[in-house]
């Protein structure tokens, strides 16, 4: 059967899909794209020495605009009211790029494919625009949608461009994240998931210890160095990482546990437990729940237990909701 295009009508004439008999539902829809860049630009990035001044926050602050202006650009889009957005970056230090995404949500007859793929390509055009004194010959490429959900075509996976989903196993120090996180793996790989995970240590980390040649190169002088084997890999470097460029390293698997990251915006299970801690400090909109042991609630936020079983499927249920179980 041949592909039928909605956006003509009998007579081949453009029109706006008519959606007032559909019902308003969840709709998600998440986008990226990437700049490459020279070494000059991506240092000006980082460092925060461009001409124009903070190339990332601008350019965040222009894509999430730009989802709001879609219709505006692209003829017979509907003009949507986002319930949220995002843009968040990730430095390809290997590649020299940086990686845009775009996240849209809202609840309507009509899906945020396009609004997600604007905003990823007015926030890298704003990079372009931003770093452009430096060098011209940046290229802007690989503009896709990631994933959607909802409406009559349900949900969609770019099986090209798999990227997983992330959640934060949270608390302040010795509150057993690790325990936990250790506790919850075999409930879910058993539930079919391929699960990585990334932990965040601040306290304590000797990437490069004497002696070993990782440590030899990096005494010597080297700004970075790597060493590898069939199935693992260790890179140590100068300057700081951040988790989304880790959380890449990982393109194959369905979910990455973050360790850590209290203070970040991941949706989280945040752990409070006597001796230890006596309150939640994560912020409310970001957890998927409390794990606790105590008579302590946060508005909104379900409780649960310290158990693995438990707090995988709170993971679960959050996966489900997203459309991507």
């Amino acid at each position: 059967m041949e592909p039928k295009f909605n956006h003509f009508d009998a007579e081949g004439n453009a029109v706006m899909v008519d959606v007032s008999a559909k019902s308003p539902t969840r709709r998600l829809a998440v986008a990226q794209g990437k700049i490459k860049v020279s070494r000059a630009v991506l240092d000006a990035i980082t460092g925060h020495t461009a001409a124009k001044g903070d190339v990332l926050g601008v350019a965040q602050v222009a894509g999430i605009l730009a989802t709001k202006r879609t219709s505006e650009l692209i003829p017979l889009c509907h003009p949507l009211a986002l319930s949220h957005c995002t843009v968040e970056f990730t430095i390809l230090h290997e590649e020299c790029a940086v990686l845009a995404e775009c996240t849209a949500k809202l609840d309507a007859k009509t899906g945020v494919e396009m609004e997600a793929l604007t905003g990823v390509s007015v926030a890298l055009l704003t990079i372009y625009d931003m770093c452009k004194a430096i060098d011209k010959t940046m290229e802007i490429s690989d503009i896709h949608l990631v994933y959607k959900a909802g409406g009559k075509s349900g949900t969609f996976t770019n099986h090209g461009h798999h990227s997983p989903a992330v959640v934060a196993v949270s608390g302040v120090k010795n509150s057993g994240k690790t325990t936990l996180i250790a506790a919850m793996l075999p409930h879910l790989t058993a539930a079919g998931l391929k699960v990585a995970t990334v932990k965040h240590d601040g306290h304590s980390f000797q990437a490069d210890p004497e002696g070993t040649d990782t440590g030899i190169h990096m005494e010597a002088g080297a700004w970075g160095t790597a060493i590898f084997d069939g199935e693992k890999y260790k890179v140590v470097r100068r300057d700081a990482v951040e988790e989304r460029e880790l959380i890449a390293r990982f393109p194959d698997a369905d979910l990455v546990l973050l360790e850590g990251f209290k203070h970040s915006t991941w949706p989280k299970l945040e752990l409070v437990r006597a001796g230890n801690s006596t309150q939640s400090v994560c912020d409310p909109a970001t957890l998927l729940a409390l794990v606790t042991d105590q008579d302590l609630t946060v508005e909104g936020v379900p409780s649960i237990p310290f158990d693995g079983q438990a707090a995988a499927q709170v993971v679960l249920d959050y996966l489900k909701g997203e459309g991507r179980l």
